[in-house]
């Protein structure tokens, strides 16, 4: 991904993404990576669910489908299809595992009753 501003010049910031970090901390999703280019620059984006709800409407926008659709062959399209129906399930299982009471934490399910958690290994 390139990143420009007017306060860069004719510089350009170019980072991968596919390479970057990303953990919850506390109330938003800390995305931490380092900058390929001009220079190896650390950057942290902190985002939250208004954040993910913009990116989600820009990138389903028409003007932005119909460049994948024309610049993109089948193939990296599948490579993009797969990776939303993986979103959108995932989705589904976290809010279906809250609905039923069993979260124990952010993404993890309680124990079967009568099982504690256990770091022994036994």
């Amino acid at each position: 991904m390139r990143f420009w501003s007017e306060g860069l010049g004719d510089q350009e910031l170019v980072m991968g993404l596919d390479r970057a970090k990303l953990e919850r901390k506390g109330e938003f999703m800390s995305l931490t990576g380092v900058v390929d280019s001009p220079a190896p620059w650390e950057y942290e984006v902190q985002m939250r669910f208004e954040d993910w709800s913009a990116i989600l409407r820009t990138a389903t926008r028409k003007g932005a489908c119909d460049f994948l659709a024309t610049h993109v062959g089948v193939g990296d399209l599948v490579g993009i299809v797969l990776p939303i129906a993986r979103f959108i399930t995932l989705l589904l299982w976290f809010r279906a595992v809250r609905l039923m009471g069993l979260a124990g934490g952010h993404g993890t399910m309680k124990p079967p009753v009568g099982e504690a958690r256990s770091n022994s290994g036994a």
